[in-house]
């Protein structure tokens, strides 16, 4: 299993020979991988406005690789294709998909041979990852996903909250009760549903549609909602961020339970911030409580790194004599 190594036993940057790149839509993440296999640097930092070639040359920097020249530097994410110098220069630069980086670093973080690896990134990607074994060679596939993710958490927020930190949300989240806007089972049937208790969500932000006393009954039907007038009606701001929350992680969660049953894998491998996200991450397990998948469920604490690692791998296993 590999980790983010301490500050003190990280090897010295200007002597990386391997880098990883993913070049996000949202942000841009950089590892340096040491000789043993373990990450012994990690940088982050905002993408957009970024080109390409832009990005790539201040995650080196960023790294404190760009003057010495890593000898070869595995790039993965949606605008990594034009980087790919084919060995015509001194620094070997090779795109790796984006479901071999993510499927590669999930399983190396979580230190498994396959699984369900989830990028919880802007949007959200679910890949079938199986290692290389005896007889079989390593697979890697995008299977499902959904585009509700860190983007989509971050867009309602500016709108609702004010913010678009994801962090400072889920601060306020963990402060809130989801069950004050979301309807519950409880409220809609008076019970459970099957394995669902009865304090599961029916319908996220569901109070919001229903009780027009609280955002205002004289509003006309395409009137933006008034978030002062809502809270001063009785919608606390740190209960919204909570059900908001809730609903990004819940529509994950799902569609991740559906997934590894379909793709008949054993373990899920959560991966990118927003599934390190403390209330992100108990509404990802809670879910898998709920269905049975206890111990299934794997939230490596360096999973931010974990498609830049992956690119890094995937270069080597191409070229392991650079």
């Amino acid at each position: 299993m590999t980790t983010v190594a301490d500050a003190g036993s990280a090897e010295a940057p200007t002597t990386a020979t391997l880098v990883g790149v993913d070049l996000g839509q949202s942000v841009t993440d950089a590892v340096i991988v040491g000789s043993n296999g373990g990450v012994t640097a990690h940088n982050g930092f905002a993408t957009r406005g970024r080109e390409a070639r832009t990005a790539l040359h201040d995650a080196l920097a960023a790294l404190g690789a760009a003057a010495s020249g890593p000898a070869l530097v595995g790039v993965s994410g949606g605008r990594s294709a034009s980087l790919d110098d084919g060995g015509a220069s001194a620094r070997r630069i090779v795109t790796v998909s984006e479901p071999e980086a993510i499927g590669r670093g999930g399983l190396e973080l979580a230190g498994l041979e396959s699984a369900l690896v989830v990028s919880c990134g802007t949007g959200t990607a679910m890949i079938s990852a199986r290692a290389a074994s005896a007889g079989s060679d390593a697979a890697y596939a995008h299977v499902t996903g959904t585009p509700v993710g860190g983007g989509t958490l971050r867009a309602l927020g500016g709108l609702l909250l004010g913010t678009r930190d994801a962090e400072a949300i889920a601060a306020l989240a963990a402060t809130g009760d989801a069950s004050r806007v979301d309807t519950t089972l409880a409220d809609v049937l008076g019970a459970g549903l099957g394995s669902l208790p009865p304090s599961a969500t029916a319908v996220s932000l569901g109070r919001l549609a229903d009780d027009d006393a609280e955002l205002g009954a004289d509003r006309e039907p395409d009137d933006t909602l008034d978030l002062a007038a809502a809270q001063r009606g009785g919608v606390d701001r740190a209960d919204l961020a909570a059900a908001l929350v809730t609903m990004v992680s819940q529509t994950i969660a799902l569609v991740a339970v559906n997934a590894v049953r379909a793709e008949g894998l054993a373990a899920v491998v959560m991966v990118g911030r927003v599934a390190s996200l403390p209330p992100v991450r108990s509404m990802l397990e809670a879910v898998f409580r709920v269905y049975g998948l206890t111990g299934t469920l794997h939230v490596p604490p360096a999973g931010a790194a974990a498609t830049a690692l992956g690119a890094a791998l995937a270069a080597r296993a191409r070229h392991p004599a650079a």
